[in-house]
Parts: C-alpha cells; structure tokens; sequence
C-alpha cells in the first residue's frame, strides 16, 4: 500500500530538491575545471538551461546587491558570497558522507557563514583572489585567444586583487563585488532566459557562434558597478555629473553674488 505524505512533507522534499540541485554541482566543476568558462559558452549554456529558477533568481538578486551596492553592503554579502560556497561545498560532500545534499548544503553553509564574520578580512580577500583569478583567466583567453594558457591570466588576476584586500580594502570591496556580481547577475538572466523554449535555442546558437559576447556583457556590467560604488550610487553619480557641468558649476557660483549683493 502506498505511502501518503503530508503537505510538509511534500514541501519539504520540493524544498530539498531545489537546494540540492545537480545542475548547481555541476556548473561549479565547469567553473572548477575551466576558470575562462566565461569564453566557451557551450560548457556552461546546457547546466544554466537545467538551473532550477529559484537558483536562477538568487543569482539576479546577489548579482544587483554586488553590482550596485557591494561597498556600502559588503559586510552582508561577504557572507551570503561565502555561505553560497558553503552550498556547493556541501551538494559535494554529500555523497561521500552518505547523506542528503540538501542537509550537508544547508549546514556548510551554516558553518562557513557562521566563520566569515569573525574573518571578514581574509574571506574578503579570499574572494577578491578568487573573482581575480576568474577575471584573469577569462580576460585572457578574451583578448589572446589562447584558452591552453588561460592559468597565465588566472595566477595574475589572483595575486592582485589578493594583495589588494589587504593594501586597499575599499578598491578590492568595489572590484570584486561587481567582478562577482556581474558574473552571476548574467548568469541569473541567461538561465532564466534559457527556460523559455522559444528562446532557448536561439540563444544557445547565438552564445555559440560569438563567445565572446558574454565575457563583453560581464565586463561591462561590471564596470559600471565599480563607477556606482566609487560615485556613491545614481545618486551620487549624479552629483558628479552636476559638479562636472560647466553651466550648472557658473549658476551655483553666481547664486551666492547675487543673493550677497
């Protein structure tokens, strides 16, 4: 006779389903095996495609947060960055415990977001080394073409946003929280894009045919967080273009003769 289950029960399998999907296991061994991965959108269109869409908008939501506040939320997000690793770490080390990946993704994740607190500098720049070695590897194989030397870009990358958390805390914050808020902001969008049956294919063969079109769209995402961040936001971007403004500067300057006058 067949079992019933609970409507807690069934949320709950649903819930772990999510958490431990494959597909989020299996991207970040692309990511591992291949750090220029950015450049060969045949590794990663198909593990996005099959990207649960809970995933897919965590990634939207932490990619803004970097992107357009990493600075003035870093504290918060280092965290959330960190616990997120703690999820992949996890989904890997289920197996080999023998117990569900959703238990051991949701406890590493507990534990290393419980660790990066008291730690914040070294997660930090543990982070900066990371999104800088991903950065390297993939502006390498971009610009020269040569994928077999990608590692080259990759150990530069890492050693200079890695000193830079400790030489210029605030630069390596703003840097790779838009390098890392870029990254899985297009990634949100292509997997959720990718949902869409009629515009799967289209997009797939459009990845295929210019590889290069996604380490553009990340780059420039990410330059324009790190203008954000440095400018204070739209806000204070928008102050910058005021002072900047040659007109508005000889108005502010006459105000004060005039009302003294």
């Amino acid at each position: 006779m067949p079992t019933l289950l609970s409507p807690a029960q069934v949320l709950l399998a649903q819930a772990g389903d999510t958490v431990a999907n494959p597909t989020l296991l299996e991207l970040a061994r692309s990511m591992r095996g291949r750090l220029d991965i950015l450049c060969h959108p045949d590794s990663f269109a198909g593990p996005l495609a099959d990207l649960h869409l809970i995933w897919a908008a965590v990634f939207v939501f932490l990619g803004g947060l970097c992107v357009l506040n990493g600075y003035a939320w870093h504290k918060t997000l280092v965290v959330l960055l960190a616990a997120l690793g703690g999820v992949v770490a996890g989904l890997a080390l289920g197996p080999t415990l023998g117990t569900h990946a959703a238990v051991t993704g949701g406890a590493a994740a507990a534990l290393i977001a419980v660790l990066a607190l008291p730690m914040m500098r070294y997660t930090a720049a543990l982070l900066a080394g990371l999104a800088g070695a991903f950065l390297g590897a993939n502006a390498w194989t971009a610009v020269t073409q040569d994928p077999s030397q990608h590692l080259f870009g990759a150990v530069v990358g890492l050693i200079v946003l890695g000193m830079l958390a400790f030489l210029a805390f605030r630069v390596a914050i703003m840097a790779f929280t838009s390098i890392l808020g870029s990254v899985l902001l297009t990634a949100g969008v292509l997997a959720a894009l990718l949902k869409a049956d009629d515009l799967r294919g289209g997009l797939t063969e459009a990845l295929t045919d210019s590889p290069r079109i996604v380490p553009i769209i990340v780059g420039v995402i990410a330059a324009i967080g790190f203008v954000l961040q440095q400018t204070g936001g739209f806000k204070g971007l928008s102050e910058a273009a005021d002072k900047a403004d040659p007109t508005k500067a000889k108005s502010a300057k006459s105000q004060p003769a005039a009302q003294g006058g």
